[in-house]
């Protein structure tokens, strides 16, 4: 009987890394692939590109080269390959590896994105803020040329040393099972490691054939990194107890990686369940009381990644569950997180920027704009025209408006038919936790409160003839002005 399959072309290159990176794109693109929770395919036609992030190093130097023989080849998914450098500008040699990386982009004829970016750390460490901002270029630059794959050059040793390293510092199953080979990156965005079975040593062969040049990033060679201590030290020491460990580990790994999907399929589902009927952003504390402890945790801190926050660590999210659910009802809870605030109120938890030092006194004249950015106050003052009840546009163009914050006393009229009440009454009606109000200004025209952040304008000042404005505020995102 003849063979069915194909004949191989001569120009079609076949060898290990090649075929690791063809299989791997086939799988990640096929149409029948399983689909989980955690990897939602996208749509890909035959004519997206693939995207290469290019550091100019070994490894992605590799992956570069190796795609665009596969190009080359005309094999299948390989039609257009592009790259992308991103410049964190944190080391001197931040130059040198960006024209490396032009440099061989154009020997290859392969177009190159370069985006620089700024590592804004707020609470966190460099190196984790400088993994987000490279993975929010890597995001924008597959969107701007149309890709739905982004490849990076990770490597099964790569994916070792994560894990002992996750497991030095105490990580639990997320952190454990190191990256995975393929994850949703963002919508209809996928991010691919091809090479994460693939061993350094076989990467190092394949450059050394080929004769590739490449940048050495210099803190490769820094001891002090925990990741270079491990890679020259203890590693050695496995290999000669145990031969071949790496590919034994990653089977290790592998296993938890499951079992951290798992974990992360219930934690969504209890987590769903806690925000049901919730305001945005806030989880109810009566449903997280009714999860397993255990399960507490998980819903915790799947709740705080929706937010963008890395979780605190063991203890002390032990310590927000405790104080959560069991301290009594009026019983203040603030937990710093970086530059946000955990908080409790009225039965839910919720996050909001960090409470800043009281502002001072603005001073803002209106001359008919439709808004005045306030960053004192870290917000912006909307004077929007109005068929309905506002403010005369002419008794408001008269004089400068101040922005205070609250000095105590005051008393507000926001309801006509009612009768004025102190301002912290009015505040505990609609809901505003205390900790919400100082980050709320108090418009004043003259000796009058005329608005209140939060609560609006007091009725006994607003007209119902005329050419007439509507105030309104709006914090700078992230700031909540109610719970």
């Amino acid at each position: 009987m003849a063979s069915s399959r194909k004949p191989r072309s001569k120009s079609d290159p076949r060898e290990p890394l090649l075929d690791a990176l063809r299989e791997a794109v086939a799988a990640a693109v096929a149409p029948a692939a399983p689909r989980t929770p955690l990897i939602e395919r996208p749509r890909r036609s035959r004519s997206a590109p693939l995207l290469i992030a290019l550091s100019g190093g070994r490894d992605s130097v590799a992956l570069l080269d190796a795609a665009q023989r596969l190009r080359a080849a005309c094999a299948l998914h390989f039609r257009q390959v592009r790259a992308v450098h991103v410049n964190h500008g944190l080391q001197p040699a931040a130059v040198q590896f960006e024209a490396r990386c032009v440099a061989l982009c154009e020997r290859m004829a392969v177009p190159l994105d370069v985006r620089r970016t700024t590592v804004e750390r707020r609470g966190r460490g460099t190196e984790a803020a400088a993994r987000e901002a490279r993975y929010a270029a890597l995001a924008q630059a597959a969107h701007d040329c149309g890709a739905r794959l982004v490849l990076t050059a990770h490597h099964l040793d790569d994916r070792v040393e994560t894990f002992l390293i996750q497991w030095l510092r105490g990580a639990g199953p997320e952190g454990l099972a190191a990256f995975p080979p393929l994850r949703s990156f963002e919508r209809d965005l996928l991010l691919l490691r091809p090479w994460s079975e693939v061993a350094r040593a076989e990467i190092d062969s394949y450059v050394a054939r080929r004769g590739l040049q490449y940048v050495e990033d210099p803190t490769n060679a820094a001891p002090a990194l925990l990741r270079n201590a491990l890679r020259a030290e203890a590693i050695p020491v496995l290999e000669r107890l145990r031969p071949g460990f790496a590919r034994t580990a990653v089977r290790s790994v592998d296993l938890v990686a499951e079992t951290a999907a798992a974990l992360i399929d219930v934690a969504e589902h209890d987590l769903a369940y806690c925000t049901d009927g919730a305001a945005a952003g806030t989880l109810r504390l009566d449903r997280l009381a009714l999860l397993a402890p255990p399960r507490r945790a998980l819903a915790l801190r799947r709740w705080l990644a929706a937010q963008g926050l890395d979780a605190p660590p063991r203890a002390r999210l032990q310590q927000v569950l405790q104080q959560a659910l069991h301290a009594r009802a009026d019983a203040k809870l603030l937990v710093r997180l970086g530059d946000r605030e955990l908080r409790r109120y009225r039965g839910v938890l919720m996050l909001r920027e960090a409470a800043v030092a009281d502002r001072d006194e603005t001073l803002v004249q209106w001359n008919g704009e439709d808004e005045i950015a306030v960053p004192a106050w870290r917000g912006v003052l909307r004077f929007v025209a109005t068929d309905g009840p506002g403010f005369a546009a002419d008794w408001l163009r008269a004089r400068s408006l101040a922005l205070r914050a609250r000095a105590g006393g005051e008393r507000f009229k926001p309801h006509p038919t009612r009768p004025s009440r102190s301002l912290k009454r009015e505040f505990q009606e609609a809901g505003i936790p205390e900790f919400a109000r100082a980050a709320l200004p108090l418009v004043w025209r003259g000796d009058e409160l005329i608005f209140v952040a939060g609560l609006g304008a007091d009725a006994r000042l607003i007209e119902a003839d005329g050419p007439r404005v509507r105030l309104e505020w709006t914090p700078d995102a992230g700031l909540l002005d109610r719970a």
